[in-house]
């Protein structure tokens, strides 16, 4: 699979006309060969029928693009402005992790994700986790660096206590 710059999937010309034979939507889709979208065009007009690729590439920069996205989350409003540091704390009691490493382990593994403005991701991750229980969708212990990340690991995002097994959350962050 190819993307661009936008993060938008790049189909090739047999690709499309897989998808046009299956009769799917087609119209929004970014075509990796835009001399293939111009002869489309061409040909539209010229045999007066409707021009069904319409490739639109954002009018921002790719990095203001997804500075956009990533500040606008499809999640409830409650979720929006939730104290992700609360979160934390209430899980940190529940399970009963009273061993003095991880309060200055949080609060510094937070303060790096506010400073990369990763907070909203954070949300997400809270809202994802609570509609995986609320449907009982079975999920892994976890993997890779993220078991290194204490907040994941309150938030629900994974299993492995990372204070436990002396794993330093910079892994994931880096």
């Amino acid at each position: 699979m190819q993307t661009n710059e936008y993060g938008q999937v790049l189909f090739d010309t047999s690709e499309i006309i897989s998808m046009l034979y299956n009769q799917q939507d087609i119209h929004k889709f970014a075509v990796s060969d835009l001399e293939e979208i111009k002869k489309h065009s061409n040909h539209a007009n010229i045999f007066e029928i409707a021009n069904t690729f319409q490739h639109e590439v954002p009018s921002q920069s790719p990095l203001e693009y997804h500075k956009t996205r990533a500040s606008n989350w499809s999640m409830p409003e409650e979720y929006k402005n939730l104290d992700v540091y609360s979160v934390c704390m209430t899980r940190l009691e529940k399970l009963n992790l009273t061993d003095t490493r991880y309060q200055p382990v949080l609060e510094d593994e937070l303060h790096e994700f506010a400073k990369r403005d990763m907070m909203d991701i954070l949300r997400f991750m809270c809202y994802m986790v609570k509609v995986v229980e609320d449907n009982d969708i079975v999920t892994g212990v976890g993997r890779g660096s993220s078991v290194s990340s204490l907040v994941l690991y309150l938030i629900g995002v994974h299993h492995i206590d990372p204070i436990k097994y002396n794993l330093s959350y910079q892994e994931f962050l880096r």
